[in-house]
């Protein structure tokens, strides 16, 4: 793995004030890295990223977004390019989603909180390796920017083949994809008669950000663009 002087690195995080966090700890954690720019929303980093302007080389990604999921935005830039490595972030247990995040094409996961494992990631990362916090990536299925493309583009290119479109876009809700639980099912139905987060989670006596890990499961579950593409493929069975 090679040295990443001056690589660019950008962030896509819901929370504006993690956002700032990133950017000022930044240099601590990647010497010598260079601060593109933040992203709030899963549409806007999916754009900045792909644009060869402000394409980064390495861009962090939460995996709890307003407007769709951390692992929809890996899987929709990594069909397109392999020229972005990426590194999934969350608050949460990172076994939520390590598998999926790995197979949408990250190259590892690490905890916000654990800020040694964190510098140790983005390291790993930006010289082009993977990184999995129980050290073990073969566990998870991580794999380098470019096998990611590869298999996610052969896997498109089979599907087209066979005349059922690109599954992450069809929003088709195929055989192949994971059936949603009662609670998911219950999260869209209960967004769809126009309940926000916290008035669902009034409702069950949980926390807003448990109701918000249902609804981004449902999206991916779905293999939804966004919260309101689920809520409509949701609406149309």
């Amino acid at each position: 793995m090679g040295e990443t002087p001056g690589i660019a690195v950008a962030a896509v995080d819901n929370d504006r004030m993690a956002l700032m966090a990133l950017r000022g700890i930044l240099p601590q954690l990647l010497p010598g890295a260079r601060w593109m720019w933040g992203a709030s929303g899963a549409s806007e980093a999916v754009r900045m990223a792909l644009a060869p302007d402000t394409r980064p080389r390495l861009l962090l990604v939460d995996m709890s977004l307003d407007d769709g999921t951390g692992v929809g935005v890996c899987r929709r830039i990594r069909r397109r390019t392999d020229r972005v490595l990426m590194l999934a972030i969350t608050a949460f247990s990172t076994d939520t989603y390590a598998t999926r995040v790995a197979e949408a094409g990250a190259q590892g996961i690490v905890s916000k909180a654990d800020v040694p494992a964190m510098a140790a990631a983005l390291r790993t990362v930006a010289a082009g390796g993977t990184y999995d916090p129980a050290g073990d990536s073969a566990r998870t299925g991580f794999q380098t920017a470019a096998d990611a493309h590869r298999r996610l583009e052969d896997a498109d290119l089979g599907e087209s083949g066979n005349g059922s479109g690109a599954a992450g876009d069809s929003g088709s809700g195929g055989e192949d994809r994971p059936k949603l639980g009662s609670k998911e099912t219950e999260t869209l139905r209960m967004l769809a008669q126009g309940l926000s987060y916290e008035q669902i989670a009034a409702q069950w006596g949980i926390a807003p950000a448990t109701v918000r890990t249902h609804a981004h499961r449902a999206v991916d579950k779905l293999g939804a663009k966004s919260l309101a593409h689920a809520i409509a493929i949701y609406l149309s069975r």
